[in-house]
């Protein structure tokens, strides 16, 4: 599919542009000084584009010139004409106010002029635009992107300024590479269903996974099986209730009446025990603490040591009798401080034996008040307090029953995995051979996009080109295209912006020229590019898209600004569909002041 002809229901502000089947310029000069030196200039070259795109049903965006100066555009009504694969024209219209109601014409001859049509003469009329979609993708017929839709297609087919950073990714596709890849794979030759299905697989494991953790999160941490722990701890409750059911129908709580008495003097007997423990612990404390309070005789004397000094024959005086002075009174001085010590522990110890012995007292008061009141309670206090029981038994019984759910849940989740992760890995070696298949197959479409890309890059850059492809370990495939080196290296040059731009011209190219005897988009719009070559390299340029776009027989639209023209190279007037200047308002794509 071509296009022939824009125009719209106000040809005095919008005049209609005619295509060529072949090469067309969008050619725009600058005609004031003032401007020379100015990166936009409000001409409408780029708007162009857009209106193109805004008329093949792009949803709409308040962002749009349309509706962002709707008060400027609102009576506006637009018609574009394409001629279809099969040799027939096609005629959308779409206007500004009501831009969600679509008519539709198919004819025989191109270049009408639909503008005063009745609704009737549409072969649809004002229908929405989703079914609008549907209508043209049937009639565009596009079955070499199947199953994308033409409008997947129509991206690549009008790239704008913000669409030359990335050879293969648009800037409209922001989100997963699922919503790109497989299309990108399925122009390059290869099998889209696997590649889709590896990035679906790979996201529907993510989020399994993800669903899994927040289960296990909620059914808390069981040792063993699951479902196995659960079901039997749901018929010890499930018993417990039917028997407390049993004690209400009946009025019968003598079972309720024991388990309590047991329940009480276990709790408290257990209390009691315990305390009774720390009670013998603190007084035998005490009894040991009090025993070294007794006087004790300080059996050192320094006249009996110094009889037996004497005896021995040794002189006892001086130096000597005084040291053993200082250690009499240095055992005398110790024993004081440690008394004083032991008091003050032996009175904490009392303390704390005085609280236990109360404690005591008070549990086995409690203890007998509690099983007296056991015995006296009626029976509606019974009743009530079965009652009570048996609720909150029934609210365990829901959470386990829950919590079965939620493990049955985690069970299938796992198997979804599991499932998951089989076909995934089966998914992975398709890809793989497939991969293989098409490298290797000389005669493919793969094959001669790659050479066209590297015709390309030798013709207009004197470089050397390439395309190629990988599987990465997630087992998706990863494009790759630019200029390597005469020893097979990438050059950074495939990185920097003025080669960048130009080599997402020549992939565009190469797709189409490659597709050109299939049912697939036979034009393209690139919006600028000569400004990043040089003089040589324009020359090239403009060389080969005249020369390969008449060879294949595809529709070639380019945008140009005088300034960025190499010197000895015009357009002729066929060439030029449309001439745009900044003098005045006749020069502007809508010819009304600039807004």
């Amino acid at each position: 599919m071509k296009l022939t002809k824009i125009y719209s229901n106000k040809n005095n502000i919008f005049n209609p542009i005619t295509f060529n089947e072949g090469f067309n310029v969008v050619f725009a000069e600058i005609k004031l000084r003032e401007n020379q030196d100015k990166d936009t200039h409000n001409l409408g070259k780029s708007r162009l584009m857009d209106l193109i795109d805004y008329c093949l049903l792009k949803e709409r965006k308040p962002s749009f010139f349309l509706f962002k100066y709707f008060e400027k555009f609102k009576n506006f009504v637009f018609f574009l004409e394409l001629k279809l694969n099969n040799g027939k024209y096609l005629t959308v219209k779409r206007s500004v106010s009501s831009n969600t109601k679509i008519s539709i014409k198919i004819h025989k001859e191109k270049e009408q002029d639909f503008t005063l049509s009745s609704d009737k003469f549409w072969d649809y009329f004002d229908i929405p635009i989703d079914t609008a979609k549907l209508i043209l993708d049937a009639n565009f017929n596009l079955k070499s992107i199947s199953p994308w839709d033409y409008r997947t297609a129509i991206n690549y087919a009008l790239r704008n300024q913000d669409d030359f950073s990335d050879i293969f990714k648009l800037s409209n596709f922001l989100g997963r590479h699922l919503h790109w890849k497989p299309y990108v794979g399925k122009i390059l030759g290869f099998n889209a269903d696997n590649l889709k299905r590896n990035y679906e697989l790979a996201y529907d494991i993510e989020k399994s996974k993800e669903l899994l953790t927040e289960l296990r999160l909620d059914i808390g941490e069981i040792l063993g099986d699951e479902e196995e722990v659960l079901t039997g701890l749901l018929d010890i409750k499930n018993k417990e209730s039917e028997s407390l059911q049993k004690q209400l129908d009946t009025f019968n709580f003598n079972k309720v009446d024991t388990e309590n008495i047991n329940k009480l003097v276990s709790e408290i007997d257990e209390d009691i025990s315990e305390l009774n423990k720390v009670k013998y612990y603190l007084s035998a404390n005490i009894r040991k603490l009090n025993n070294t309070l007794k006087d004790e005789k300080i059996n050192l004397k320094t006249s009996l040591t110094q009889k037996l000094f004497e005896e021995a024959g040794i002189i006892f005086d001086g130096q000597i009798k005084k040291s053993y002075d200082d250690l009499i009174e240095f055992k005398r001085k110790i024993t004081t401080e440690r008394k004083k010590y032991v008091k003050v522990k032996v009175k904490e110890l009392e303390d704390e034996l005085n609280l236990v012995t109360n404690k005591l007292e008070e549990l086995n008061t409690s203890r007998s008040k509690k099983l007296s009141y056991l015995n006296k309670i009626g029976t509606f206090d019974k009743y009530k307090e079965v009652t009570s029981i048996l609720l909150s038994i029934k609210t365990e019984i829901n959470d386990i029953n829950r919590k079965l759910t939620l493990s049955k849940k985690i069970s299938e989740t796992e198997e979804k995995i599991n499932e998951d992760e089989n076909e995934q890995s089966l998914t992975k070696a398709l890809i793989k051979d497939n991969r293989e298949e098409v490298t290797k197959d000389k005669q493919g479409v793969y094959s001669s996009i790659k050479n066209l890309f590297s015709i390309f890059v030798l013709s207009v850059l004197d470089k050397n080109g390439f395309i190629s492809t990988k599987q990465n370990k997630e087992g998706n495939l990863e494009f790759y295209a630019g200029i390597m080196g005469d020893t097979g290296e990438q050059t950074g040059e495939s990185d920097g912006h003025s080669y960048k731009k130009i080599l997402c011209m020549g992939y565009d190219l190469s797709v189409s020229f490659a597709y050109s005897n299939a049912d697939f988009v036979r034009f393209i719009y690139h919006d600028g590019g000569l400004e990043t070559l040089d003089e040589r390299k324009k020359k090239a340029f403009l060389n080969f898209v005249r020369t390969y776009s008449e060879l294949y027989g595809i529709q070639y639209i380019l945008t140009v600004i005088d300034s960025d023209m190499p010197s000895g190279v015009n357009f002729s007037d066929e060439e030029i569909v449309l001439n745009l200047h900044d003098n005045g308002q006749s020069g502007r794509l809508f010819k009304m002041p600039s807004w």
